[in-house]
């Protein structure tokens, strides 16, 4: 199934002027609502999905949910001034959304998919996404740190108990690199230090995060570190995913929406109540247990039975 024209400019006007009929479309409508976030209005993405994780866990009620993301949201029911997206990127948007979901095979492809949709942006919506960033005291705790990225060979020769070793284990086993996409290739042009600074850290992260944090590498593990990634510093890319698949399932598979959401929002709460981690001198930490890591820095793997679930539903690789 896939949505014909009419469905998708009622879907691009409710993103644009915020107003989503919650009630009467209440899983099209949320996915409306979290692509709000991604790309019209990224300063509000955190009271949007708190409005959203705090509803959906609350009930399983259409109407409840609805009434609890408007009270906490009021401009939902009023609507915004429209803000029009740049016609190149709804037709990306949609070319990806119009493709079936994968989350076992081709989550590559889907990654580089969705990170190009960041090269239709505007300059309206680089500043957006710079001023979320902003939110966050971790992102300019980085900015004012120098940079230190990681290489392969510093993960080389630890114990088979560290960071290191298990990082490197894992990289190898599936073939991955510590930087899955060049990390000099995401520098935008213009003055975007928060952007710049946190596209390539969280390359870096990524996988040290899902090691510490206790996330499976799999499609319900990297729905859910999204989640924790957005919480974490407000990462634009993770905000994007997460609505551009929220509503590939809301088009292709309805029925599985709310485990998706319980995913989502797991991961989202996981990083809300971490501390900040993306300032943290993880090359200082590198020969430590993740044991002591987690210890140290009171971070807790993520219990998630959603993810538990999801992840039971998934065809063996």
């Amino acid at each position: 199934m896939t949505m014909d024209l009419s469905m998708q400019n009622e879907f691009e006007t409710w993103v644009e002027t915020g107003q989503p009929p919650l009630e009467e479309q209440p899983i099209l409508g949320i996915a409306a609502l979290m692509t709000t976030a991604a790309f019209v209005d990224p300063v509000a993405q955190v009271p949007i999905f708190d409005a959203i994780a705090a509803a959906t866990l609350a009930s399983n009620d259409s109407a409840q949910r609805a009434a609890e993301i408007t009270e906490a949201l009021p401009w939902v029911k009023t609507g915004k001034p429209r803000i029009a997206l740049p016609r190149p990127l709804w037709d990306g948007f949609w070319n990806i959304v119009q493709a079936p979901p994968l989350l076992t095979d081709g989550e590559l492809d889907l990654t580089l998919q969705v990170v190009a949709l960041g090269d239709l942006y505007d300059d309206r919506m680089l500043d957006c996404c710079e001023e979320a960033l902003l939110e966050f005291d971790g992102v300019h705790d980085l900015i004012a740190q120098p940079e230190v990225r990681l290489t392969t060979a510093d993960l080389e020769k630890y114990p088979t108990d560290t960071l290191a070793t298990e990082l490197l284990t894992m990289l190898n086993s599936n073939g991955y690199d510590i930087e899955v996409i060049d990390a000099d290739n995401v520098v935008l042009p213009g003055d975007y230090p928060a952007q710049n600074r946190t596209n390539r850290r969280i390359l870096q992260l990524h996988d040290i995060w899902h090691l510490v944090g206790g996330y499976g590498f799999t499609g319900p593990g990297e729905v859910a570190i999204s989640g924790f990634q957005m919480a974490q510093f407000g990462q634009n890319y993770s905000t994007r995913f997460l609505a551009t698949v929220a509503t590939k399932f809301s088009n292709h598979t309805p029925m599985v929406m709310d485990m998706f959401l319980s995913v989502t929002f797991d991961g989202w709460r996981h990083g809300r109540a971490t501390r900040q981690l993306i300032a943290v001198p993880w090359h200082e930490r590198i020969a430590d247990p993740i044991s002591k890591i987690r210890t140290d820095m009171g971070i807790h793997p993520i219990d998630s039975n959603a993810m538990r679930m999801m992840d039971a539903l998934m065809p063996a690789a």
